[in-house]
């Protein structure tokens, strides 16, 4: 079989992701269960090798939970059935990793990256180093607050960098939680070095370099004209909508448009600013400014 999913989540997610497939055959693991499905009928659930109805699966399993899917034939689905053992399972839970009451039992911190979506807190122990413990907070996969106490205290890029020396010597237990921006920020308060991201959004940031600098503002030029107006420099680009470009040595680094990634944000710039007349306001960056930017990588255009 092959795995085709793997997150952790609650019961709403869990849901979802069984309402999206279609004509499925596979089996879905939550947490230590497994759900047995025919072209997206389930013929069994188990608790390991024990028939277990769906109701008591639920009221057993913690509110967050490991999903995994993993996408086969009818005869893979059936074989898997009658011989779940972990020696000979058709699904290779050897290869799996493991849970335990505690959380997920990872061999690298790229693991993690796995197992969360959207807005959670993680707290990493070592199995070897139990009065040791890292706390990262994550926002849609990225690392946005990191602690680690060990012999010292160590904040932001410092405790990432020890949490990920830390699986060199100890395998690390990751419980995963929801976190609300209300915990978020009572942690912020007290410990506010540890935080890796300072904006919420990318307009956030652009309002607050602007809000201190008087641009040049430009009509009836070219995007490549504007781009050559400095060194570093961010490109505010108004028309029927309104976008942003992030330039270095007049060429395009960062595209922003709406909710879209780096390239298609820059493509329809491009496009607007070809068939409008837009007005370019441009400011120019200093070099901790431009750096700020690198926290939102998908806006990253690739080379052209």
């Amino acid at each position: 079989m092959e795995k085709i999913y793997s997150k952790f989540g609650g019961l709403d997610d869990l849901k979802k992701i069984i309402s999206g497939l279609s004509k499925f055959t596979g089996v879905i693991r939550i947490d230590n269960a497994f759900l047995y499905y025919i072209d997206s009928k389930l013929i069994s659930s188990k608790i390991g090798n024990e028939e277990k109805s769906l109701e008591d699966i639920f009221s057993e399993i913690p509110d967050i939970f490991i999903i995994e899917i993993y996408k086969g034939s009818e005869e893979e689905v059936k074989y898997a059935i009658k011989n779940f053992k972990p020696e000979n399972s058709i699904i290779e839970v050897s290869k799996l990793s493991l849970i335990s009451k505690n959380g997920v039992v990872l061999n690298t911190y790229s693991d993690i990256f796995e197992y969360i979506d959207g807005f959670v807190k993680v707290v990493f122990t070592p199995k070897r180093f139990k009065n040791e413990k890292g706390i990262v907070i994550y926002k849609n996969n990225k690392e946005i607050f990191a602690i680690y106490f060990g012999k010292r205290v160590l904040y932001g890029k410092k405790a990432i960098s020890k949490l990920k020396t830390t699986f060199a010597v100890s395998e690390i237990i990751a419980k995963i939680e929801k976190i609300k921006k209300s915990e978020l920020e009572e942690i912020i308060s007290k410990y506010p070095e540890g935080m890796l991201v300072f904006w919420e959004s990318f307009k956030d940031l652009i309002d607050k370099i602007i809000s201190s600098k008087v641009p040049k503002i430009l009509k009836n030029t070219s995007l490549v004209e504007a781009l050559s107006c400095g060194s570093t420099l961010l490109l505010k680009i108004e028309g029927s909508e309104v976008g942003y470009i992030v330039s270095k040595s007049g060429k395009p680094i960062y595209a922003f448009l709406n909710d879209y990634d780096g390239e298609k944000s820059y493509r329809l710039l491009k496009s607007l600013c070809i068939v409008e007349d837009v007005i370019y306001y441009i400011y120019n960056l200093s070099k901790e400014e431009y750096e700020m930017f690198k926290e939102f990588k998908e806006n990253k255009i690739p080379k052209i």
